[in-house]
């Protein structure tokens, strides 16, 4: 091999290198939004259907015009003015959705995972979308104290809602979270692996921040 030869290779690798995190960072700060805002369109979807007065999409949540009276009443334990205000079943149906969405994007996700070299996106939004598990956490420390659970997370709502006991929702969803990362992370090219990580959770830092401290409240307040 030339000198002029050796000099070039490595300057060729260090600039691919640089390519390839650049990406995975990219791919990584674009999953933020991708996951939050996917996660909230099934809501949003399903009151549009069901005709909820006021449904609107935020940056991380939906809402819908009597939605504060409803759990007010859900949580007084007036089922019957509940009920009235709106039927508990289409409650229960959009509760759902969000996380049938979120579910079905992982799974999507760890499907094309398994595929040689996946798409950053891909693993970025595999390892992400199932992140908003991670909120039923204060959750548990209420409950294991005794405590009437009053949080508003989709799985304390669907379990006051439905006969589903609140541990199972909780500790089904962090079981599926734990699955999915050990799943994505094994598919993650070996080459490089521990560069694509720390390219990945940069990127998905950096993209929680612009999302929900930037463009997610100005873009979708």
């Amino acid at each position: 091999m030339s000198s002029v030869e050796s000099a070039i290779i490595p300057s060729v690798r260090i600039t691919s290198t640089w390519r390839l995190v650049s990406l995975w960072i990219a791919a990584s700060v674009a999953a933020v939004p991708a996951g939050v805002l996917l996660h909230e369109l099934g809501h949003f979807l399903v009151n549009l259907v069901f005709g909820f007065q006021g449904s609107v999409i935020h940056y991380s949540s939906t809402t819908y015009s009597l939605e504060k009276t409803f759990w007010q009443f859900i949580y007084r334990g007036d089922l019957a003015a509940a009920a009235a205000t709106i039927p508990l079943w289409k409650v229960s149906i959009s509760t759902v959705a969000g996380i049938a969405v979120t579910c079905a994007l992982t799974l999507l996700c760890c499907f094309f995972a398994t595929r040689k070299n996946p798409h950053p996106l891909v693993v970025a939004l595999g390892i992400f979308a199932p992140v908003r598990f991670l909120s039923a956490l204060p959750t548990i420390r209420v409950w294991l104290a005794g405590k009437p659970v009053r949080a508003g997370t989709d799985e304390a709502h669907l379990a006051a809602l439905t006969v589903i006991p609140l541990p199972f929702l909780i500790f089904g969803g962090l079981l599926f979270l734990v699955l999915v990362w050990i799943w994505m992370v094994r598919h993650i090219p070996q080459d490089h692996r521990w560069v694509y990580l720390g390219s990945l959770f940069s990127g998905l830092i950096l993209g929680s921040f612009l999302y929900f401290w930037v463009a997610g409240p100005w873009l979708l307040p």
